[in-house]
């Protein structure tokens, strides 16, 4: 696991800004969200093909310590009009740059990273082949996306996936779906959509602290009962997919049935 350390002296809003992600905490009201995305990540992890690694709408770079190993490369590419509705001077970009037009050569990344950025472009279906075209033949993306969350970031705000509409955009693409995974069952995405929408605008008074802190860990504990004990899959907070990139000699005796787009 690479060093979750802050990259610079002081910055202790970006390292308390980075735990948030990978130890949520039961009392707030993001941890269902954040939760099934740390797990997810974990049961796709030993499919990342290691290097030379590309973070797609990067943020703060929050998995980098989940997912990287010791000699990988990082490097992180976000939207400077995006960022600013997310997180503002503490987006810890490489890169910056519109994904659906990405400023590298084509099969420079050994694995390309997009997490919950799918649903803030206005062309999915060309920022997934944009990710296709400089993953190197054989190398993966790992994918998330929520199906169900509140307006966020907007205007920014396009769409919402199922697994099915991952797979043909996946697919369309010219990448092969490997492993998808569940993100929280009916009773997690209900449960998380009551908190966001009831402490969307709570006030940060001692009191509203207390009674946030006491709500959120009382639904949420009940939320992580009810999604082992009725595991209702019909309803998710989100997916999230491996998908590889076809090896040249499987490309190649598909030509014909390739969606890849010429070099930008």
């Amino acid at each position: 696991m690479a060093d979750s350390s802050p990259p610079y002296p002081g910055s202790e809003a970006l390292a308390r800004l980075r735990r948030s992600f990978l130890e949520p905490s039961k009392g707030q009201p993001a941890y269902l969200e954040r939760l099934s995305l740390v797990r997810a990540l974990r049961e796709l992890a030993d499919l990342l093909e290691h290097g030379v690694i590309l973070d797609l709408g990067c943020g703060v770079k929050p998995y980098e310590a989940l997912l990287a190993r010791p000699g990988d490369r990082w490097m992180g590419v976000d939207n400077p009009p995006t960022m600013q509705g997310s997180y503002g001077h503490l987006t810890q970009a490489d890169v910056f740059a519109d994904c659906h037009q990405l400023p590298f050569a084509d099969g420079y990344f050994d694995s390309v990273i997009c997490t919950q950025v799918l649903e803030h472009v206005p062309e999915p279906e060309r920022v997934l082949r944009e990710a296709a075209r400089v993953l190197r033949p054989g190398g993966m993306l790992i994918l998330t996306a929520p199906m169900v969350w509140p307006l966020h970031e907007e205007p920014y705000d396009f769409f919402r996936y199922t697994r099915y509409g991952l797979r043909h955009l996946l697919e369309s693409a010219g990448l092969e779906v490997i492993r998808e995974v569940q993100r929280g069952n009916a009773a997690t995405a209900l449960g998380q959509m009551l908190l966001d929408l009831h402490f969307a605008h709570w006030p940060e008074s001692q009191p509203g602290k207390v009674y946030r802190q006491l709500c959120c860990r009382l639904v949420n504990q009940v939320c992580i009962w009810l999604d082992r004990l009725v595991p209702a899959r019909r309803l998710a907070l989100g997916w999230a997919v491996a998908a590889r990139k076809q090896p040249l000699g499987k490309a190649a005796t598909e030509t014909e049935h390739s969606a890849w787009p010429a070099q930008p």
